[in-house]
């Protein structure tokens, strides 16, 4: 029995170390997205310290070594993951990307090699042996591994060039073709546009080298143009955020001057424009930025919120559309929920919120809507545990603790209506709805006295509540 009791405990303390694990790891991919990389890598060691055996930590966090320039550490959490996936091609690729950010190019085409055994038609491995071989000064097996990277991927601009490269020396047709291909692929390749113009200067096409050097001033003074306007919507941005509407407009509009197919700075301008009320010209810069970006979920969202003054139906035509842009944009999902709940298709609401908290478990506002579709449809109690899941999340939010107080009410429970309407008020206390509510649930247990002193208190805060008390049967 002893030893029962034993096992039983230490299978526990093995889930409970798993769960906290879990935890550390969700800390640590948050951070890693916002690049907070030292504090990444503590949570992912802390997760590794109760849970050793999990690959995909080791891997993240060797990812995230490589960020915070630490190939070392990289290579060692690497080699870690291998002892537990050794067949991963990924792994024995991303050990190769350390070994040569730590200058062991011998080691980093080894661990290549191995990736490409595990999988052949690893394209990206193909390239990055074929660059570390030319590192080597192996010309002739980095000119079969580009090929190889071209023929797993025809689509990699990267790929053409480097073959281009390597191709250069003893072919300039050759590589004339694949330097065209690079630029096909990606027409802004400035490394592709100047080696294309060497080889054709090489080959005695002056005009045609001349057209590619040109190129290459046109994408310098594009980038120049481009990198003026991303910062002029940066200190725009700023101001809106101190709602300088005026100061904001006029960064925005010399932005588009700067690049005017750039299409933040048309979507910025209807942000700014319907601030300033001018709906007209707000619908303007937003379809302008939609005719340059058709699959701009967020101007789709502001265009949508635009409409929904005077015309519903398109409205949520363009909250559909958001959606169907960027399934992942938990302020597409919550604005389209928004909409369906307005229009009374509550149980598509409720989908689309529940979808929002899933993308962003943090999003509050979603929660609440939730909540009160739910209770709309008569689900008090998912919509209870919606507004407790709330309350756990941010113990000192009042309106949650008022809400959860209603759905008790509606559920016929009104002693802990009562305690959460109190809870509420101690948190809040000129909270005007929930000193009515606490009287709506004072009066329900038939204590008139109190009930009427709750309603009292009400009123003084907020009269127009008299009303909602004079209309109740």
């Amino acid at each position: 029995m002893a030893k029962t009791i034993a096992l039983v405990l230490a299978l526990a303390a093995g889930m409970l170390a798993q769960d906290s694990a879990a935890v550390h790891r969700r800390l640590a991919l948050d951070l890693a997205d916002k690049k907070q990389w030292p504090e990444a890598i503590a949570e992912y060691r802390k997760a590794i310290a109760l849970d050793p055996r999990d690959a995909a930590t080791h891997y993240n966090l060797a990812l995230a070594y490589g960020q915070d320039n630490n190939p070392a550490a990289a290579i060692e959490q690497l080699r870690a993951c291998l002892k537990l996936t050794p067949e991963s091609a990924e792994v024995h690729y991303a050990l190769g990307m350390a070994e040569g950010q730590d200058g062991r190019l011998d080691a980093a085409a080894a661990e290549f090699r191995r990736a490409i055994q595990f999988k052949p038609q690893y394209a990206a491995a193909h390239l990055k042996l074929g660059i570390t071989l030319r590192r080597l000064g192996d010309h002739t097996r980095a000119l079969a591994e580009f090929r190889e990277a071209v023929k797993a991927d025809a689509a990699d601009a990267e790929a053409h060039y480097n073959l281009g490269m390597e191709l250069k020396a003893d072919d300039l047709a050759a590589a004339v073709a694949e330097f065209r291909q690079a630029i096909a692929l990606k027409p802004d390749f400035e490394k592709a546009h100047y080696n294309l113009g060497s080889a054709l200067r090489a080959q005695g096409e002056q005009g045609a080298a001349r057209a590619e050097l040109r190129q290459i001033q046109e994408l310098r003074e594009f980038r120049r143009r481009l990198a003026q306007s991303k910062t002029l919507i940066l200190q725009g941005d700023e101001l809106l955020r101190k709602q300088d509407w005026n100061g904001a407009l006029d960064l925005f509009q010399k932005a588009a001057a700067e690049s005017p197919d750039l299409p933040t700075s048309h979507y910025y301008l209807g942000v700014t424009w319907q601030k300033k009320g001018d709906a007209a010209k707000a619908l303007a810069a937003y379809q302008k930025a939609l005719e340059l970006k058709p699959d701009y979920a967020q101007v789709h969202t502001s265009l949508g919120l635009l409409l929904w003054r005077w015309d519903q139906v398109r409205a949520l035509e363009e909250f559909r559309q958001a959606v169907l842009c960027d399934p992942d944009l938990a302020e597409a999902r919550y604005n389209l929920g928004l909409a369906l709940a307005q229009s009374g298709r509550l149980d598509d609401a409720a989908k689309e919120f529940a979808e929002a908290i899933t993308l962003e478990p943090k999003y509050i506002d979603a929660r609440i809507q939730l909540g009160l579709a739910l209770s709309q449809q008569n689900d008090l109690a998912g919509a209870a545990s919606v507004y407790r899941e709330i309350i756990r999340q941010n113990p000192a939010f009042a309106e949650a603790r008022n809400n959860l107080g209603l759905v008790l009410l509606q559920s016929n429970q009104p002693a802990p209506a009562q305690a959460a309407f109190r809870e509420a008020l101690r948190l809040k206390p000129e909270y005007a709805e929930a000193h009515y509510n606490l009287g709506l649930a004072l009066s329900e247990q038939g204590k008139k006295a109190e009930a009427d002193a709750e309603m009292e208190k009400a009123f003084q805060l907020a009269p127009e509540l008299r009303n909602a008390a004079n209309a109740r049967p």
